[in-house]
């Protein structure tokens, strides 16, 4: 697949006058060796929004938001990567080149097949459900349902006929091989000739470009599971698409805000009652990269699932991965019908319409969630349900909101909130209580600690030279805290990949609070003025701890040759090796010289 390389995104980003993109949307003004204004990601009459004069990163100290100019382009004028990459190469001239290697221009032939195939067959089923007999049930399913001709054609809907064997006929003729519709997600894996949608309704699933990629198939009748996706292809992933994103995306991006949905007919019910924001996953639950997708996009997300208990439990999960990518979540539970499809069939659009106004914000939900779960009049319900409110407290990336909510939930349960902070800092140390955003528990009890290890690496990437630390034999298993090995491991990446500036090392890393840790020492420069000696005194501290690794382990030798006979110029090696790292940790402590 096609890709900015990386020595052109570092051509781009050495020309971009950085400050002047910057204060087409902020006001900026310098203090000290950084330039701030008003947060345009938040209301504030204070500004808490800083942009280094050495690194071009931004990040405001009240909503938490972070990254380079290409970040900030992204967020603030809803655009993809490339769109950003695009505008900044506008900006400073410089001619935008794709890479391609000699597997990727393979692949790529692959991907444009299976494209034009998928838009072909999107209009074959289209023309199916308006053209022939056999799709004239599925087009009176559709009308019952609410869905005009109309809105029928602009989500492209269509109908799969019955049989079994007219699919692997009809592609077979227009020249397709087997080997292809093999890995064409169209077929049965046990039998290539099986078609996988047969009298079904059809709704193609795009991609933010329009271009189909997937199907989902609603069953005609009562044998088999109700609905069935496309299994996921080189062009399809599940967990990062959602269903009319592409119809959704205007309306998204004008009105700040998306409504997610449990289903296809769900999502197309509000958009016939003419709310065009709808989107949905895609049978599997809500996931942090369509959150993401999402927050691209908008600031709010509105959650609707069904008001059966399967439903409430989604909105639960969904309102943690929602608020973890920055998301203001609220919740609709539709009252008087399962479902807005049903709501549109029985009551109309104008009902459906007047129902969608009635949201909750996602911390009153999960708290009117947990009265509902669990007896909170007894000591042992209100215990369960403050953990039952955890994931939630977790994922809400500012300070201000978690102690606000901790706050409400000691309120409305009755217990006291310095109470409710000390059982979830308790659920958090013990292990207890796992974040799911964290990559591992270790990385969740550290999430505000200052290490040595933490400090030096942040260090060493804010340095002139980052790439430095590489030279000096280190590896991640030479640091302690897991946040420092995954910044360590993020350097090694960007160096093999030509990656050079700072926000395209952070990029790399898996550890979210290691990454907000280095924007936050950046933007308050408080590491500029003693960086030097950090990075000398962490790297005297890595050499020394190697030392005494290396001698440990020569003790232990020295210790099992002493208990064979014939080991006697393996202990006198063992013991020249000791006393030159005794040596040589001495020379440390007093400031001398280290022989290499």
């Amino acid at each position: 697949m096609a890709r900015i390389s990386p020595q052109i995104r570092q051509e781009i980003l050495d020309k971009t006058d950085f400050l002047s993109v910057y204060q087409e949307h902020v006001h900026l003004q310098k203090r000290g060796s950084s330039y701030w204004g008003l947060c345009p990601f938040h209301s504030e009459k204070t500004p808490s929004f800083s942009v280094s004069g050495d690194t071009g990163l931004f990040y405001c100290f009240g909503c938490h938001k972070g990254g380079s100019i290409i970040q900030f382009l992204m967020d603030v004028e809803k655009l993809s990567y490339t769109e950003a990459m695009e505008e900044l190469a506008r900006k400073a001239g410089v001619q935008i080149r794709f890479e391609e290697s000699e597997f990727a221009v393979e692949g790529e032939k692959d991907r444009q097949a299976l494209f034009e195939l998928y838009d072909r067959l999107s209009k074959t089923f289209h023309w199916f459900l308006f053209n022939h007999a056999s799709g004239r049930n599925a087009l009176d399913v559709l009308h019952k349902r609410g869905l005009s001709d109309d809105l029928i054609r602009k989500f492209s809907l269509g109908y799969a006929p019955s049989s079994r064997q007219w699919l692997y006929s009809f592609l077979k003729t227009k020249g397709y091989s087997d080997t292809f519709l093999r890995h064409s997600g169209l077929f049965s894996k046990n039998n290539p000739n099986w078609p996988l949608f047969a009298d079904r309704i059809m709704f193609p699933i795009g991609d933010t470009r329009g271009r189909i990629i997937a199907f989902g198939g609603r069953a005609m009748d009562q044998e088999g599971p109700k609905y069935i996706n496309s299994p996921e292809t080189m062009i399809f992933k599940k967990q990062d698409t959602l269903f009319a994103l592409s119809q959704a995306i205007d309306s998204i991006k004008h009105l700040d805000e998306a409504l997610i949905c449990e289903g296809y007919m769900d999502v197309l019910s509000f958009h016939a009652a003419g709310i065009t924001n709808a989107v949905a996953p895609l049978g599997t639950a809500f996931t942090s990269h369509q959150a993401m997708a999402i927050r691209r996009r908008a600031s709010k997300v509105v959650l609707c699932f069904d008001s059966d208990e399967a439903g409430l439990h989604a909105a639960e999960r969904a309102c943690s991965i929602a608020a973890a990518v920055g998301l203001e979540t609220s919740v609709l539970v539709l009252q008087g019908g399962k479902d807005a499809s049903e709501i549109l069939e029985k009551k109309g659009a104008g009902e459906l319409t007047r129902l969608a106004k009635n949201t909750i914000t996602a911390g009153y939900f999960l708290l009117a969630r947990a009265g509902q779960l669990f007896d909170i009049s007894t000591m042992e319900g209100k215990a369960k349900a403050v953990s039952f409110l955890f994931p939630f407290l977790d994922a809400l990336d500012s300070d201000v909101r978690r102690q606000e909510y901790i706050k409400e939930i000691g309120r409305t349960l009755g217990v006291g909130a310095h109470a409710v902070e000390m059982d979830y800092a308790k659920a958090k140390v013990s292990g207890i209580y796992r974040s799911r955003n964290s990559p591992s528990p270790a990385s969740s009890i550290l999430h505000s600690a200052r290490t040595s290890d933490l400090v030096f690496v942040a260090a060493a990437i804010l340095s002139n030279d980052p790439f430095w630390l590489l030279s000096e034999h280190l590896d991640s298993d030479s640091f302690d805290d897991p946040r420092a090995r995954d910044l360590f491991s993020a350097l090694q990446d960007a160096q093999r990949e030509g990656v050079q500036d700072v926000d395209g090392i952070l990029s790399l890393c898996a550890d979210d609070a290691a990454v907000r840790f280095v924007r936050e020492v950046d933007a308050s420069g408080e590491l500029k003025a003693g960086l030097e000696k950090i990075l000398q005194d962490g790297l005297s501290q890595k050499r020394r701890a190697s030392l005494e690794k290396e001698r440990k382990k020569l003790v232990a030798q020295l210790q099992s040759a002493k208990t064979k006979d014939s080991a006697i110029t393996q202990e006198k090696m063992i013991l020249e090796e000791i006393m030159k790292i005794d040596g040589e940790l001495k020379a440390q402590a007093t400031g001398g010289d280290i022989d290499e």
